[in-house]
């Protein structure tokens, strides 16, 4: 049964926020969006829409009342402090953050422009906010933590690739100490890492790449290894890499194994994107709508996906086990 009282706080709340979308009237908003890079797959582009679709269904959408302003490092990481005072001085609302040197940025240019995260590593342990529950600051959003990922796609690297037995981990040192915090906690996580790769039986070679104008180094080193795969570390350098990537994979015939579907590689296993997508709209709806950062509790992201491309594998020759198609969530024929 449905008490009267329940009623009323649910006819509250709904009152509450239509009064809210009521004395924005009229006002356009200004939103940041500070990605990687501005080459979209098929799937980014979907990652986009679906964002914005949540936003038009909140009361938000371009052309009516929203303005966007999308700005992508392409690997290089100085450009977000340009792109954070470039925002101040158009006095955005908002700004989407996609990875923790783009929040810094906006954290250096402004204390008090609202940012939510899409998502980033453990915002507390990086000393960007309080707590998960009070950020208690100027930002909100999606939390992220990533240290069993590693271990978990080298499992199902191996499910699809029984005979990879040379993996490549080009990543960046620096963006491991941003995600983890502390050089102690980088080993540990490290440490983890080799640990299943020696069980797997799997060699894991790890490459430095901290930024674009290294990647023609790291593709040399490649070449003379000639891995049996490569695991893309998740970084701004390597996501804005992506068609460097893909063409390097295509080249030596090493499968990518990829955070996100969207990349294009052969295989990938991390958040469902498209899900954090909706509920990253919502944080800059209601924020848009009045409320404080601060005090909108971060939360972690459930859903996570592994995604087998076939078109990928056939393309490359390579067989994937009906074993491993059986554990993937989605396979794309």
């Amino acid at each position: 049964m449905i008490h009267r009282r329940s009623l009323v706080l649910a006819s509250g709340a709904l009152l509450a926020t239509l009064e809210a979308l009521a004395q924005a009237a009229g006002k356009v908003y200004r939103v940041g969006w500070f990605g990687f890079t501005a080459y979209n797959s098929p799937d980014d582009q979907r990652l986009l829409n679906v964002f914005t679709q949540r936003l038009g269904e909140l009361g938000f959408a371009e052309g009516r009342n929203l303005v966007f302003e999308w700005r992508y490092a392409e690997g290089r990481m100085e450009r977000y402090a340009d792109f954070a005072a470039e925002m101040v001085r158009l006095k955005a609302d908002l700004v989407v953050a996609l990875s923790t040197p783009a929040i810094r940025a906006v954290m250096a240019a402004s204390r008090s422009l609202p940012i939510v995260a899409f998502p980033v590593p453990d915002p507390v342990r990086a000393g960007l906010v309080t707590s998960l529950a009070r950020p208690g600051g100027q930002l909100t959003g999606m939390a992220n933590f990533p240290d069993d990922l590693v271990p978990k796609r080298l499992e199902l690297l191996k499910a699809a690739l029984p005979a990879a037995a040379r993996v490549a981990y080009p990543g960046s040192p620096a963006s491991l100490l941003l995600a983890h915090g502390s050089e102690a906690k980088v080993a540990a996580v490290q440490a983890a890492e080799d640990e299943e790769a020696r069980v797997l039986g799997v060699n894991l070679l790890r490459l430095d790449l901290d930024s674009a104008a290294g990647f023609e180094k790291v593709a040399a080193a490649l070449r003379r290894e000639r891995p049996d795969a490569i695991i893309l570390q998740i970084t701004p350098v390597n996501m804005a890499l992506q068609r460097e990537w893909i063409a390097l994979s295509s080249e030596l015939r090493a499968p990518l194994f990829v955070a996100h579907r969207g990349f294009g590689g052969m295989l990938s296993y991390g958040l469902d994107f498209f899900a954090t997508a909706r509920k990253v709209a919502e944080y800059v709806a209601k924020i848009l709508g009045g409320a404080n950062p601060g005090e909108l509790p971060m939360e972690q992201p459930m859903n996570f996906e592994f995604v087998i491309n076939l078109k990928v594998a056939r393309a490359m020759g390579i067989t994937i086990p009906e074993a491993a198609r059986l554990r993937a969530d989605e396979v794309i024929e």
